[in-house]
């Protein structure tokens, strides 16, 4: 999935989570125009590999900007595969764009719409659907998305990172973002990187430039299952009082919480 430069927009659109289809059914994860076409009921699918539907639903067409054209295009961006108590799972990532005259949109705040299908390999070794996730979020502009991927957060902890950047006003920013692969709730979020460099000169003291990082710690002992980890922040940040960039070098611990489902500082 293609990174751009300028990526704004990650709201949470609708969530759609289909129960458990029957264990006959099995899916050939390799085969890009079946998965496509049968999770978004295609009329056809067009050379480049996007399936083109009309919205099934009002709800559909809301969430995933129905293109000039009158179709909705939608394509499988990858599969990526991981493991969770001796189970192997997979989730499927799919992208609706939009569409302006035969052009993929490249309006500020044109992103693609994420869906996400879930399966679990069963003991005979065929791939069968746990759930699906129809336009759960929207990341990115100028007609692209973000970056999709993997975290491991614990020994059977594994998190959907979804990141995207966004400049504006002089300002650079990398985001972070990580969901609980089982409820696809945000168990946590960092800005990755920040600068003002296109609004300030690199000797102004008001220019700055920050850098954050996830240090995990697998052998710090938890109930949770859940690694700790430290935030280690590098560089320079604002400060509104003085007037000028001051150092931001700082490393805060960061554990699990139960109650909350997510990752909390923890208090020296």
């Amino acid at each position: 999935m293609k990174k751009t430069l300028l990526i704004a927009g990650f709201s949470f659109l609708s969530l759609t989570l289909f129960a458990q289809n029957s264990q006959t059914q099995s899916f050939n994860l390799d085969d890009q125009i079946t998965l496509v076409s049968l999770f978004f009921d295609a009329d056809s699918v067009a050379p480049n590999g996007e399936a083109l539907w009309e919205p099934i639903t009002f709800a559909d067409e809301l969430s995933a900007d129905i293109s000039d054209d009158g179709w909705m295009h939608t394509r499988l961006d990858t599969v990526l595969y991981y493991e969770a108590y001796g189970i192997e799972k997979a989730v499927a990532i799919f992208e609706t764009l939009h569409y302006q005259k035969g052009e993929i949109s490249d309006c500020h705040s044109c992103g693609a719409v994420l869906s996400f299908a879930f399966f679990e390999k069963n003991p005979f070794g065929d791939w069968g659907i746990e759930r699906f996730a129809k336009h759960f979020t929207a990341l990115g502009s100028f007609g692209q998305s973000g970056e999709v991927g993997l975290a491991k957060f614990g020994e059977n902890q594994v998190c959907l990172s979804l990141e995207m950047s966004w400049s504006g006003q002089g300002i650079y920013a990398e985001y972070l973002t990580f969901l609980n692969l089982e409820s696809l709730e945000r168990v946590f979020n960092l800005t990755i990187h920040e600068d003002n460099q296109g609004a300030w000169e690199e000797e102004s003291d008001r220019a700055y430039s920050y850098d954050k990082a996830i240090q995990l710690l697998p052998t710090i002992e938890t109930t949770t299952g859940w690694w700790e980890f430290d935030l280690v922040t590098q560089g320079t940040q604002p400060d509104d009082d003085v007037e000028r960039a001051v150092p931001a070098n700082l490393v805060e611990r960061y554990a699990y919480n139960f109650d909350t489902g997510t990752y909390m500082k923890v208090c020296p």
